[in-house]
């Protein structure tokens, strides 16, 4: 799916999806003509980025949770410490 179609589906702006991409917490495929096609996956992903940043939680840290290096019990355990 392309980009606004994921807009709809996540309530994401654009711009916030290709910065998630640029930080590569997502990876969309690209299409011949240079399109994003995004995947149930990444739009999946998106929305456990977009639950994540409503908790407040850095970008670094949901980089870690995504890629299974901490959990959120942990990530969350931290921010209630500080």
């Amino acid at each position: 799916m392309l980009i606004k179609e994921v807009e709809q589906k996540t309530g994401i702006k654009g711009v916030n999806i290709r910065y998630y991409e640029k930080e590569g917490l997502i990876h969309p495929s690209r299409k011949a003509n240079g399109y994003r096609e995004y995947s149930e996956m990444d739009v999946e992903r998106l929305n456990q980025i977009k639950v994540l940043r409503l908790l407040e939680v850095s970008l670094p840290e949901i980089q870690q949770v995504l890629d299974g290096n901490i959990t959120l019990q942990e990530v969350m355990t931290r921010r209630i410490k500080r």
